[in-house]
């Protein structure tokens, strides 16, 4: 067993229950879009992997500037 794979599962608050039945299933297949897989069918999130096609339902606004740029009041 992979004891790598293990941790990050552990700290991901995996139960072991669930970390025995993924290791179970993709023993012979062990990557880790197969754990995640495996994941996401227990009802938890993905650890190992990121689908970037989620990323494009969202908005980044990469032109950020402050709305009250250099409008200050000087005091006496």
């Amino acid at each position: 067993m992979d004891l790598a794979i293990i941790y990050e599962l552990r700290a991901n608050d995996v139960s072991e229950e669930h970390i025995e039945l993924i290791m179970n299933r993709v023993k012979n297949r062990l990557t880790e879009e197969n754990i995640d897989k495996e994941l996401v069918k227990l009802g938890y999130p993905k650890i190992f992997t990121v689908d970037y096609d989620e990323y494009d339902n969202y908005d980044f606004d990469d032109d950020y500037s402050p709305s009250h740029k250099g409008n200050y009041e000087e005091i006496d």
